[in-house]
């Protein structure tokens, strides 16, 4: 895709794959330290990803095996081509998963979010490294294609409807399940504001059918062998970027609500001279959430 393709598809779309944007190398070094780091922490059985808040791990920028999963040039560029903007920020919020246990839901990401989804575009993203195949396994990405709000009305979005006469809106965002198709070294990045779903399962003998995760989680429960089974364990790293603006700092200001994710962010190293430099080489400016009530 040329640059406008690809802002089209993923304004359009709620999300965008590029593919092959690390080595097998990378890929491997990735999944040895997340295996190792969790395995450390948990052991080796199966966890709720929530038995994991009271642990101090640091940012992803800030371990030296998995930084330049954050520092890529090429991701980078195509992010501020996405966003529109020769300056985009990063401030720690990032983790790493390998193995766990999940229940599937229907949420998007966007906090605090006090503009119109229907109007504006929300300046922030997030990235999904998958370190395994979820073309032909189970345990990816599930986005609802062209969403733009949960099913959750609350009054504040019925009155945006209202308001501005968008009563197309009023049909549920939920109709378009898509599992995205990732492999090892892909990159797949969806806006804060996507109505998605992790761990979603893959049919055997219907492939060209989708469910949600309601049905996933049912059939799952009573006829797991319908599903195609993970390639391997799960290992995945998420990080969050975005442009300055309204939306990023009331992103942040919700953040800090959040003890895990400060607790997190003041425990990396993300504001070392090193990092901030090499950050600067690739185009990535590093914010301090600290500061956010002066910009």
């Amino acid at each position: 895709m040329n640059k406008d393709e690809l802002k089209n598809f993923f304004w359009k779309n709620g999300y965008i794959v590029l593919r092959n944007i690390y080595t097998d190398d990378q890929i491997l070094r990735y999944r040895k330290f997340i295996k190792k780091k969790i395995e450390h922490y948990i052991g080796k059985e199966k966890k709720n990803w929530k038995e994991l808040e009271n642990i101090k791990f640091k940012d992803v920028l800030s371990y030296p095996e998995l930084s330049d999963a954050i520092l890529n040039e090429e991701l980078l560029n195509n992010i501020k081509i996405l966003l529109d903007e020769n300056e985009i920020y990063y401030w720690g919020y990032s983790s790493f998963r390998f193995n766990e246990q999940s229940y599937r839901s229907t949420h998007n990401d966007a906090k605090n979010d006090n503009e119109n989804p229907f109007k504006t575009k929300y300046p922030l993203l997030r990235v999904g490294i998958y370190l395994q195949d979820h073309k032909k396994f189970s345990n990816g990405l599930k986005v609802f294609k062209g969403s733009r709000h949960t099913y959750k009305y609350g009054r504040t979005l019925l009155k945006k409807i209202f308001k501005d006469k968008e009563f197309r809106y009023l049909i549920p965002q939920r109709l378009r399940p898509h599992n995205v198709d990732t492999q090892p070294g892909d990159v797949v990045i969806w806006n804060l504001r996507t109505c998605h779903s992790g761990n979603a399962l893959r049919l055997k003998y219907f492939k060209n059918i989708t469910l949600g995760p309601f049905f996933e989680n049912f059939l799952d429960r009573y006829f797991p062998n319908f599903f195609e089974p993970s390639e391997k364990e799960r290992a995945v790293i998420f990080s969050t970027f975005g442009a300055m603006g309204d939306p990023l700092k009331n992103f942040i200001q919700d953040n800090l609500k959040n003890s895990e994710i400060v607790s997190t962010i003041n425990n990396s190293d993300l504001h070392k001279p090193e990092i901030i430099s090499k950050s600067k080489k690739v185009g990535l400016n590093i914010l301090n959430i600290n500061d956010i009530s002066k910009l």
